[in-house]
């Protein structure tokens, strides 16, 4: 379980990294696309799911996700415990290269990049927060569909 847990947090570490430090590079700016990374990362979530599954359960040999007791029984557990984390992770990846992304498309300065995506990495809503609150306050406003000249 440790050694899955090893390799879980790891593996989205470089993209994290490339999208702080190196965001021109064309790499970066392709794992932030890349549906690959996030099948990758959502498949961790899976494995982890089903070892969460296999080894706690109630008597009807399933986790009860419908109670606060179920969900603190079946995240107490080591292999709960690694599904969450490989859940959040999964999720946070895909939120920071879509932070990524909007930076890049808005020119955020680093100063904003680099916090909004360490957060959103510690305490991923946090730090999606971070960004848009300073798209609402710098007035960078989302345009729903490009502007199309007329016929």
């Amino acid at each position: 379980m440790e050694t899955l847990f090893k390799l879980i947090n790891a593996f989205p570490m470089p993209v994290w990294l490339a999208m702080m430090f190196a965001p021109n590079h064309p790499l970066t700016q392709r794992a932030s696309r890349s549906s690959t990374i996030f099948a990758i990362a959502a498949l961790n979530y899976v494995v982890a799911l089903i070892q969460a599954v296999r080894g706690g359960s109630d008597d009807d040999g399933l986790p009860n996700f419908t109670t606060l007791e179920g969900i603190s029984k079946g995240l107490g557990t080591p292999e709960g415990a690694l599904a969450g984390w490989a859940h959040m992770l999964a999720l946070d990846l895909f939120t920071g290269a879509w932070i990524y992304r909007q930076c890049q498309r808005l020119n955020a300065p680093a100063w904003i990049r680099i916090p909004a995506l360490l957060f959103t990495l510690m305490t991923g809503p946090f730090g999606l927060l971070i960004f848009l609150v300073w798209r609402f306050v710098a007035g960078v406003a989302e345009r729903p569909f490009p502007e199309r000249e007329a016929l």
